[in-house]
């Protein structure tokens, strides 16, 4: 058997949009915009950019959206998948030769899609099987871009293409009904205008057009709509943005029309990430938004009524523009945004609720694992306004940002005092402190001496030794664990200590060598004519760590060496040869052991103190590009460019798991301090991506040491079935009565959605196990709620499924006592003052009443209530039975417990349940005590009370999982009923030895059932207990 991965995909950070235009929709009094993200999409409230929900994993990329209330409608390929909510729903199936989707529209009760073969399909909602209406565009179109439908127009859609021109069709009657003559520039985008019979229209060229489609003219030409030349260049990292950037090129790509009062305003966009706004009015450009996104636009909409403009761009971003003021100039009124480029470093911050990041974007964030609003990026201006300043100097936003971020550092120790996050970017011979609780950088940089110019000498306290700063780039960084001391090592092998509150040089670390000492003794002054600088490493310095009390330091180097300093006299302790030039370094602070990596693709785990390597691990094919020790130090992780992670077993020595993510390698990892999540961060991807620890969250036994390579997919941003054999088999197209139902908002809706999904999927899973002879008779179908008893049916045979009725119904059978008891009265009743008017009296003359003691109570009609031998416990309508002595009457719950023993197959039982369920607690006491059988009464009726307590249990057996009943169904209700039982008929069933057996099977049929859910019990009690002690 394969091991079980030791880290399951859980979610992915990060992801916002991607290049797939949005959908805008109008719920009530609320604005929802659902955008694309890779094989999913999510859904924003536009009032704040609040996440609302994410939808199911698709099996391919979307490339178009549509929404109509509930529903969403996302092209996948040449296929239109329906979902509802965040369900699938159905797949309205294309085909190959129509191409894949390229847009999507809804009109009514139809769904248009788009073709990149030129086709124009037409859908009736909730019908999958095929399209109602196929129509072939014309070739002069080339291939498809987009789509409109203008306003008035009825059941006319406009198509734009590649050829440069339009084409009008009617979507109902299948036919082209004219083509425009187009302006030899392939055509991005189409909108409708608030004027009617105008369009805005987007060119590849940069121009943007208003058309009057009733006569084929051109209204207004803006030339340059896209902003080329006024944006920033593409930040996808290397030629890759490049390219994406260039091959947008000076395209309009997005237009938009502003509604209601205020400037008659259109807001265009294009490859730039520029967004030009346009004074239709007086016909000239109004206001630019320089910088609006750090990609090319993909969607550009105005709130009708509103001066509120919401863009989106390929750099992950959706942003809310708002133009008041009395110039309205625009300004940013909200964002949400991730990584535009891949980020490169990740940290854990505090107890792992949060990560720090950054990447090639140059942007430094901060995300939150728990709730997505608390995602942010940190400002990389003292105090922020970072915007306002590039503004006020002339500059591109993108000028003022720091270098790509190569190495940080993060302590929460002096979070509410001081910069407690220390960070080295490319390049930079400084390094950045950052004040995490005001989400920005600090006012200090960490110069090292002399690096404004090389040929400054400063005295720094190095135990007498005179120091040479040269400015080279810094490489890594550290902080100490009390938070007060910064280290900064460089590309030159210089160590320098700042105080992290003051900013202020304390001390350099550097080694004796005879270079800068002309006696061998260590400890000598440098003579003043030495011309070397004091240095730590012949090289880059590739780590810096501290331990826990600050007793030592320890740094590596590509020189090959790790080097052991006295934290507090900076001097030189020992030095350890790797016999390999190291790459990367991971010092565990409270064991003194560390981790290093090196060329030779071996890692190393030297014990510090003891001054000796104690472990070599031997794996990996390529590069390594990560490595980290957990924090209880029995874990070593590490990952390389062959596209594994390594999980290696300290204590025992050898590798414990092989990991194939399923994705681009893994370019940073850190798992949390409580080492529950594992976060990675992958080459080419964007986000960041959480793993699941499942010697915490999983059985600890399904996980064995083993070479043998386990294949993990990636994680998405739902908690889905993600693999690509089930996402297949969950998108057949779905057989659904009533589609176009009117969309509930409520919880009880909610919690259908989701039984009738549990329903389908619980029986597709009963028929694969219950094997061929199963399916060749066809699925099982299973009803929500059985129309005879109203109660649920079991979604699977051994499944345990509860009565759903009200909680103090089925309490109530287990307490009856202390209920009757809490409820009996406190004093005795009170005689009558005077007797009621009705009761019966004699006729006489005389003024006092006398009461006719002697009449019985009658009903409206005249009848007796009982008869004159029948047992006042009773009820009225009790019917006799012809088998018993005269005068005896049976109740109704014995006529329908006989009824049950008379018929055959487990249908006999539904009347009898269904009496049960409707029957109050008191009414079922009553009922149960009424057949107690009495001993030493008559042999017969004693042979018939045993009988029918005998086929109360046979009901009861049925019931919960055994017999001719199946599942266990009504669990919670006839445990109840059992207990109620078995107070009141025990002594019974002990003394009959035919009762006796029928408890027996009873007590056989229950151990599954009770065992199922017993374990389920203590598995989450253990849980508990484990986190439990874990807090203490």
């Amino acid at each position: 058997m394969p091991p079980s991965p030791l880290f399951k995909p859980f979610r992915a950070l990060g992801y916002i949009t991607d290049n797939v235009p949005f959908a805008v929709q109008r719920r009530g009094k609320e604005t929802f915009v659902t955008v694309s993200v890779g094989r999913t999409w999510q859904v924003y409230n536009c009032a704040k950019l609040t996440l609302v929900l994410v939808g199911p994993q698709l099996r391919g990329d979307i490339s178009a959206l549509a929404c109509k209330k509930d529903f969403t409608y996302a092209a996948v390929g040449h296929d239109v998948v329906a979902c509802r909510r965040m369900h699938r729903y159905g797949v309205y199936q294309g085909s190959s030769e129509h191409g894949h989707v390229v847009a999507l529209m809804i009109l009514g009760e139809s769904l248009i899609s788009l073709c990149s073969k030129g086709y124009l399909l037409v859908w009736e909602l909730g019908k999958y099987d095929t399209p109602k209406t196929v129509i072939e565009l014309g070739k002069e179109l080339g291939r498809p871009t987009c789509m409109v439908h203008p306003d008035t127009y009825l059941n006319k859609i406009l198509v734009g293409g590649d050829g440069g021109s339009l084409q009008l069709a009617n979507f109902e009657s299948g036919k082209i009904l004219h083509t425009f003559k187009g302006w030899g520039s392939a055509v991005r985008t189409v909108v409708s205008s608030p004027a009617l019979d105008v369009l805005g229209v987007g060119l590849s060229d940069g121009r943007a057009v208003l058309l009057n489609v009733r006569f084929d003219e051109e209204v207004v030409t803006f030339k340059n709509a896209s902003g080329v030349g006024l944006g920033m260049e593409g930040l996808l990292g290397g030629p890759q943005g490049r390219a994406l950037t260039n091959g947008a090129g000076g395209a309009c790509t997005a237009i938009s029309f502003r509604t209601g009062g205020g400037l008659p305003l259109m807001a265009a966009g294009g490859g730039a990430g520029v967004v030009t706004v346009w004074n239709l009015e007086e016909r000239k450009l109004h206001t630019v938004l320089r910088d609006a996104h750090d990609g090319p636009m993909v969607s550009l909409h105005f709130f009708p009524g509103e001066p509120v403009l919401m863009s989106t761009a390929a750099d992950n971003s959706i942003k809310h523009w708002i133009f008041d003021g009395p110039e309205e100039s625009g300004r940013l009124l909200r964002f949400r945004s991730g990584h535009s480029a891949p980020p490169t470093c990740i940290l854990h911050y505090g107890q792992g609720e949060r990560l720090l990041s950054a990447g090639r974007d140059r942007a430094f964030r901060v995300f939150s694992v728990i709730q997505d609003q608390q995602s942010r990026e940190l400002s990389q201006r003292p105090g922020g306004g970072a915007a306002k300043r590039a503004r006020e100097l002339g500059l591109k936003q993108e000028d003022l940002k720091l270098n790509k971020l190569v190495a940080m550092a993060a302590g929460q120790v002096r979070e509410r005092d001081w910069s407690n996050v220390i960070t080295a970017h490319e390049g930079d011979p400084v390094a950045y402190v950052w004040r995490l609780q005001n989400f920005t950088i600090g006012e200090h940089r960490l110069v090292p001496p002399g690096a404004s110019s090389s040929t400054k000498r400063v005295k720094v306290a190095t135990g007498g030794i005179e120091s040479t700063s040269v400015s080279t780039p810094v490489t890594a960084v550290a902080l100490s664990p009390c938070g007060n001391f910064g280290l900064v090592g460089t590309s030159g092998g210089r160590v320098d200590r700042y105080n992290m509150q003051s900013g202020l040089h304390r001390g350099t670390y550097g080694r004796v060598t005879a270079s800068n000492v002309k006696s061998k003794k260590e400890g000598a002054t440098v003579p003043q004519g030495a011309s070397a600088a004091l240095t730590a490493h012949d090289g880059a310095v590739v780590g810096i760590g501290v331990d826990s009390c600050n007793h030592f330091m320890v740094t590596g180097g590509v020189d090959k060496q790790m080097r052991v300093w006295n934290f507090k006299a900076m001097k030189l302790v020992t030095q350890i040869s790797c016999g390999a030039s190291l790459t990367h370094m991971h010092l565990h602070p409270s064991s003194a052991l560390c981790a290093v990596a090196a060329d030779d693709l071996m890692l190393r785990v030297v014990d510090v103190e003891a001054n000796r390597m104690v472990r070599r691990f031997i794996g990996h094919k390529d590069r390594i590009t990560a490595l980290q020790l957990s924090s209880d130090c029995r874990w070593l992780l590490s990952a390389s460019l062959d596209g594994t992670l390594r999980v290696w077993d300290v204590p025992a020595g050898k590798c414990l798991q092989v990991m194939s993510l399923g994705g681009p390698p893994v370019t940073a990892l850190s798992l949390s301090p409580a080492l529950d999540l594992l976060a990675t961060t992958h080459s080419d991807r964007r986000g960041l991506y959480l793993w699941a620890n499942q010697a915490v969250f999983g059985n600890p036994a399904d996980i064995f040491p083993s070479e043998e390579v386990v294949n993990v997919g990636m994680p998405a941003l739902s908690t889905s079935v993600s693999s690509a054999q089930d996402s297949e088999a969950e998108e057949k197209p779905q057989r659904h009565s009533d589609v176009l139902e009117e969309a509930c908002n409520s919880d009880e809706d909610e919690e259908e959605g989701l039984h009738a999904e549990a329903s389908k999927r619980m029986a597709a899973a009963s028929e694969e196990a219950a094997g061929p002879q199963s399916a060749a008779a066809g699925p099982l179908s299973y009803e929500e709620k059985d129309p005879l008893t109203g109660a649920p049916q079991p979604l699977a045979p051994e499944l345990v499924t509860l009565s759903l009725l009200p909680r103090s119904q089925w309490q109530s059978l287990m307490h009856l006592d202390a209920i009757k008891e809490r409820n009996k009265p406190l004093l005795p009743p009170k005689k009558l003052e005077a007797a009621p008017f009705f009761l019966p009296t004699v006729a006489g003359l005389n003024t006092e009443p006398v009461f006719d003691i002697n009449a019985a109570p009658s009903a409206p009609g005249g009848e007796p209530f009982f008869e004159s031998t029948s047992s006042r416990i009773l009820k009225a309508g009790a019917k006799r039975d012809s088998s018993r002595k005269p005068g005896l009457l049976v109740s109704e719950l014995v006529n329908m417990i006989r009824m049950a023993a008379s018929g055959t197959g487990p249908e006999r039982y539904k009347p009898l349940l269904a009496m049960l369920r409707g029957m109050s607690a008191a009414a079922i006491d009553r009922e149960l005590k009424a057949m107690q059988v009495l001993e030493g009464s008559d042999a017969a009726d004693q042979a018939e009370g045993l009988k029918d307590l005998g086929m109360l249990l046979k009901f009861m057996q049925a019931q919960l999982g055994g017999g001719e009943g199946g599942a266990a169904a009504n669990f919670e209700f006839c445990q109840a009923l059992l207990q109620l039982i078995l107070q009141i008929h025990g002594d019974s069933i002990m003394s009959h030895p035919q009762l006796v057996v029928i408890a027996q099977s009873l007590l056989k049929s229950l151990k599954p059932a009770w065992g199922k859910v017993e374990g389920l019990i203590q598995d989450v009690r253990c849980m508990v207990q484990f986190f439990g002690n874990l807090q203490g």
